[in-house]
């Protein structure tokens, strides 16, 4: 006998039900609403692209993690697993045309063929960020702005801090002569301090010394990589006209006024430790963490300008960030901030007696233009389940068509709520542009 086919879905994948998606729904538009009240215009790509524009940007370690394979053409092909170089490409193809700056956004589907585990997925919902054609500290600061805000709007203030660096001052840093570093080595550096929370003290140091870091300048340099200032100090500092981090200070402290005017300083913090290990991030890099470290990053970005350049696109300087699904869901549960609820229906409309369905059917479609959510029975029940089904879905008024009610040119109308019952005139439920009143 042939084995039964297994129809559970697999493993790092989900799945919503319609409460679990309404929940889901509000954080998505919660967020977005946030990124277009700062000017973002909505973009989208393709869900499969060429292998290759991932090897372009990020090397084999990224196109490791895809779920790539060769399509019917012999192409190789992969579901994409973020949309920076899709939106990179479609900068490049417009560049030259579109007035600067472009701000994009975009919300969609990823994909990584990775270990599932707690905010880490192999499907998952993420949100891109970008401001092409700015090379300006005010570009940063927006960026910034936009990641914190959302934070603000999701009801998490006092979960979350920024940790800020610039990825130009550590390469100053060292190549400079306390650490020598060779600059064609330096990338490596970053890909292991960039994972120097996630492995233990003596694995960071011999990975260190193995790029031929000396220890007299491991003990100089891992004091200096736990160093973090909060941007709120930092202005104190440079009001004071002191220096205590050099060169750093010069871009960041532009970008930490900035932020002070957002009215968004204390969110943030200066980390040496945050260099994000991919290569194309070329100044300003952050990363989002909880602020009880319990869990893994929650979003970050920084300033790749770059990346069009690699998609045939000219000089474009860019700065953004990639936010998703997973672990936010994590945290807003952890802090009693996701959502639970049904979509609401506004109206739910109960006729009695086949004669009063055309009319109620008329209604339904008037309160739809108002933009108003109406349902009705597609199942045949009785008048008593219906009410019972109105509750279940969470209407909040049931209005219900009678040979009375029509004899009556009127309709009972039940506050779902209150539980108050009570007439209405059917002329304000047909004509509904014309007398708003009852249509809250």
């Amino acid at each position: 006998m042939a084995k039964k086919p297994s129809f559970e879905s697999l493993k790092g994948f989900r799945e919503f039900y319609p409460d679990e998606m309404a929940a889901r729904r509000q954080v998505f538009d919660t967020a977005e609403r946030v990124v277009r009240t700062f000017g973002y215009r909505e973009v989208n790509g393709p869900s499969v692209e060429p292998l290759d524009l991932f090897r372009v940007k990020s090397g084999d370690e990224v196109v490791e993690q895809t779920y790539s394979f060769t399509d019917k053409g012999g192409r190789e092909v992969t579901l994409i697993p973020e949309l920076t170089p899709t939106v990179a490409r479609m900068v490049a193809a417009r560049a030259k045309t579109m007035p600067k700056p472009m701000k994009w956004y975009s919300w969609g589907k990823m994909w990584r063929y990775e270990q599932p585990q707690s905010g880490r997925l192999r499907e998952f919902y993420q949100l891109n960020v970008d401001c092409f054609g700015s090379s300006r500290p005010e570009a940063d600061a927006e960026i910034l702005a936009v990641g914190a805000e959302i934070m603000l709007a999701l009801g998490l203030d006092g979960e979350f801090e920024f940790k800020v660096n610039s990825r130009q001052y550590m390469n100053g840093l060292l190549a400079s002569d306390i650490f020598g570093i060779a600059s064609e080595k330096i990338p490596a550096v970053f890909t292991v301090i960039d994972k120097m929370h996630k492995i233990s003290e003596y694995d960071f140091k011999a990975q260190l010394s193995s790029l031929g870091i000396k220890n007299k300048a491991l003990e100089i340099l891992i004091p200096a990589l736990g160093d973090v200032t909060t941007f709120s100090k930092l202005l104190d500092f440079i009001d004071k006209g002191a220096e205590p981090y050099g060169e750093m200070t010069t871009r960041l402290a532009e970008v930490a006024t900035l932020l002070d005017g957002y009215g968004l300083a204390k969110y943030f913090c200066l980390d040496r430790s945050v260099v994000r290990g991919l290569a194309y991030y070329t100044d300003l890099v952050f990363e989002c963490f909880d602020r009880k470290g319990e869990l893994r990053s929650l979003f970050g970005g920084g300033r790749y300008d770059g990346v069009v350049e690699l998609f045939d696109g000219p000089p474009t300087p860019a700065v953004g960030f990639a936010m998703g699904d997973a672990v936010l869901e994590v945290l807003m549960r952890r802090s009693e901030k996701w959502p639970e609820r049904q979509q609401e229906t506004d109206y739910y409309l109960v006729w009695v007696g086949e004669a009063q369905r055309a009319e109620c059917l008329k209604i339904a479609r008037k309160l739809r233009e108002q933009d108003k959510i109406v349902e009705t029975d597609v199942m045949g029940k009785d008048v008593s389940k219906q009410m019972s089904y109105a509750n279940y879905i969470g209407a909040k008024k049931v209005l219900l068509l009678g040979d009375e009610e029509k004899r009556k040119n009127m309709l009972m109308v039940r506050d779902m709520e209150t539980g108050q019952q009570f007439q209405e005139p059917l002329d304000k439920y047909m004509n509904p542009e014309g007398d708003e009143g009852g249509l809250t």
